[in-house]
């Protein structure tokens, strides 16, 4: 910032549309996509699997899901992980091979779909994680 510049007024006052557009976002920022692969992990470094853990887990398009019912987010959830598993060839490196995916929604259920963009029903995907830490 520049001294003699001015600082932009933020608004006091929110319409009632200002507000729930923002509550829906804020909603909608806990959203993602688990890629299973079902990886099991052998000799692999650890250090290399912590660094490719974000290719496990794909953000949604927010802008895309904003004010839709939970059957047209699923549908394009859906036509997104179709749209996903062609782009990456069906593989994720040191991850291995596409499974599945899960699909966490705003109200905190999941749903998993089959690499064609399918919901599947009563399937269950363990998340493992691949993590570092200091102590």
């Amino acid at each position: 910032m520049t001294i003699g510049k001015k600082i932009p007024k933020v608004p006091t006052k929110y319409t009632k549309e200002e507000l729930k557009e923002q509550k829906e976002i804020a909603s909608l920022k806990r959203c993602n996509i688990f890629v299973n692969t079902n990886f099991r992990r052998k000799n692999e470094p650890i250090f290399a699997l912590a660094m490719c853990e974000g290719r496990r887990n794909l953000p949604v398009d927010i802008e895309s899901l904003l004010f839709k019912s939970d059957e047209e987010s699923l549908k394009i959830v859906g036509q997104f992980i179709k749209k996903h598993y062609i782009k990456s060839n069906g593989d994720l490196g040191i991850w291995g091979k596409i499974v599945n995916y899960a699909y966490h929604h705003k109200d905190s259920k999941s749903y998993v779909f089959d690499t064609n963009g399918v919901l599947l029903e009563n399937v269950e995907v363990l998340q493992s994680r691949a993590s570092l830490s200091l102590n």
